[in-house]
């Protein structure tokens, strides 16, 4: 039963494709074919054979302009025969029926398509206009003025939306870029000041080592002499590293724990913090590192997940640090490829780092568990 109400809520949340409102609003939309069908019940049996089975198609090729990009210019086309029909020859209150024809006319892929689906309306509204006059109907028609005008305009407003939902997704997509790019421009320095910085000193420790190595039979205060240098030059390099690591724009846990509350407020999706990293006196390393991974932990919620509800739990021992993220989304499988799991998988590089280890608990449509586990070392004063 679980599995069913997962498939069903797959369905009816499901886009079209190249953009368009849930099928749900879609399928929602068709109550309204029940007053052409209501109509048509007052009419002849005779009219009924041919009416019904000409809704039949009119809901047909709505639902296949929905789903498929192909055939959408030809749902448009069979809307506005069943339209003219059903006006024609019985009253044009059947115009009403273009609202489901003008959904899917926003829908088509450019304005060409656009254009010529409206200019084959304003056709039909002309011949209906002519059609009703010859018959003296022009005062009933002229009432249906307004929902003509919506019907014509009501293509341009989707047509504008997605536009600017395209122009939205691109610009995300440059900034994106433009992210990837600085990261990129970021370790190419830091790895150019490592070697930089550091190359020349590692390089002075191996050989002073190995000579220490080799005079500490023969000259012992030599050898002495040569390990104290050695000292003073890892303490040198440390001292490198340590103001390397102060230069970079380093992320901090506290930091983006802020910005998770800020993102899934902003996805409508509530959170319940249990603990305080700002008890911890975490290391920079650390820090950064639990920051990173809590950051792409809580994108993949945002994204993925179709959650309504996270837990983001902190807790200490006297051995490790434990940061987990818990959903109650749609779930994952572990082995499946995509842009998740390639998070998941940052993760774990990072936190290898630090010998720190990932758990991946999820199981489609129960939610998705992250333990993040990093060993606690505790080092002496002045150390």
């Amino acid at each position: 039963m679980q599995n069913l109400l997962i498939a069903i809520r797959r369905v009816i949340t499901k886009r079209p494709p190249e953009g368009g409102p849930p099928i749900f609003f879609m399928l929602l939309w068709l109550v309204y074919i029940l007053f052409p069908i209501s109509a048509l019940g007052d009419r002849p049996a005779e009219e009924q054979w041919v009416g019904y089975p000409v809704i039949i198609v009119f809901i047909v090729s709505y639902i296949a302009g929905h789903l498929s990009k192909r055939w959408r210019i030809w749902a448009v086309i069979i809307h506005l025969l069943v339209i003219t029909y059903f006006s024609w020859r019985y009253n044009e209150n059947f115009i009403y029926m273009g609202f489901f024809t003008a959904s899917l006319i926003g829908m088509l892929p450019n304005l060409r398509q656009i254009g010529i689906a409206l200019s084959c309306e304003l056709l039909l509204f002309g011949v209906q206009v002519w059609h009703y006059e010859n018959m003296n109907h022009l005062e009933a028609l002229l009432e249906l003025l307004p929902a003509m005008v919506a019907v014509l305009l009501v293509p341009f407003v989707m047509f504008i939306g997605r536009r600017s939902k395209l122009l939205r997704t691109q610009l995300e997509l440059a900034n994106d870029e433009i992210s990837r790019l600085s990261k990129q421009e970021e370790r190419q320095r830091i790895s150019r000041e490592l070697h930089d910085t550091l190359g020349h000193t590692l390089t002075m420790i191996t050989l002073k080592s190995e000579l220490a190595e080799k005079l500490i039979v023969h000259d012992p205060d030599r050898a002495k002499q040569e390990i104290r240098d050695v000292q003073l030059t890892s303490r040198a390099a440390l001292k490198q590293v340590r103001e390397l690591v102060s230069g970079m724009n380093t992320v901090t846990l506290q930091d983006e724990l802020s910005n998770a509350k800020r993102i899934l407020a902003a996805a409508f999706i509530t959170l319940n913090v249990q603990g305080d990293p700002a008890s911890a006196q975490l290391s920079p390393l650390i820090d950064n590192i639990l920051g990173m991974c809590l950051r792409e932990a809580v994108t993949n919620v945002v994204k993925h997940s179709e959650a309504r509800h996270c837990v983001i739990e902190w807790a200490m021992t006297p051995d490790q640090y434990r940061l987990a993220i818990r959903d109650n989304g749609i779930g994952c499988d572990t082995v499946e490829k995509g842009p998740a799991h390639n998070g998941i998988r940052g993760m774990q590089e990072r936190l290898n780092l630090v010998d720190g280890r990932l758990d991946v608990q999820s199981v489609k449509g129960t939610g998705t568990c992250l333990n993040i586990m990093v060993p606690r070392v505790r080092s002496k004063k002045g150390e």
